[in-house]
């Protein structure tokens, strides 16, 4: 597995200028320069899945980690957002049916029904995590995109110098 990707302010490796200053610009663009056209949510984002687009899009404003190839995938992503919250609320529910069930019966049925439902919102639960780290919305992947994109701009003037 490889090693964790750090910030340039958290490195304490030795790199040259033109490493440093490859990363430094990386960090600051993150992602190639595309079109994002991300005020308009893809088709079946609707109610809540369309309120957490607006809102995650409105807080990605000035940053470019998503252009218009992400639409889908962002999308999905508000999606199962809005799918975790159906879910949590019928955990909600079935907790509190939990306090009311008087027979063994009952309370089995209902203990089935909170095993099934945590299963579901952990597996969803992990699935977000998976595409937001994919999206770039967590701290360290956006890191990992801005050393990959360092790292091309490192090996494009390297080759430049070598084969001037």
């Amino acid at each position: 597995m490889a090693a964790p990707v750090k910030s340039l302010d958290n490195q304490s490796k030795h790199l040259t200028g033109a490493e440093i200053s490859a990363r430094q610009q990386a960090e600051a663009e993150t992602i190639p320069d595309r079109q994002a056209n991300l005020s308009k949510p893809p088709k079946g984002v609707t109610g809540a899945a369309g309120k957490y687009w607006r809102t995650i899009v409105a807080r990605m404003d000035g940053v470019r980690l998503c252009d218009d190839l992400d639409r889908d995938v962002l999308g999905i992503y508000c999606q199962q957002l809005a799918r975790r919250d159906k879910l949590q609320k019928l955990l909600e529910a079935a907790l509190s049916e939990c306090g009311k069930a008087e027979t063994s019966a009952e309370q089995l049925e209902v203990f089935g029904r909170l095993e099934a439902l945590t299963g579901k919102v952990d597996k969803l639960e992990k699935s977000i995590l998976a595409y937001a780290d994919r999206l770039g919305l967590t701290p360290q992947s956006r890191v990992r995109l801005a050393k990959s994109r360092a790292d091309a701009l490192h090996e494009d003037a390297e080759e430049k110098s070598m084969f001037g």
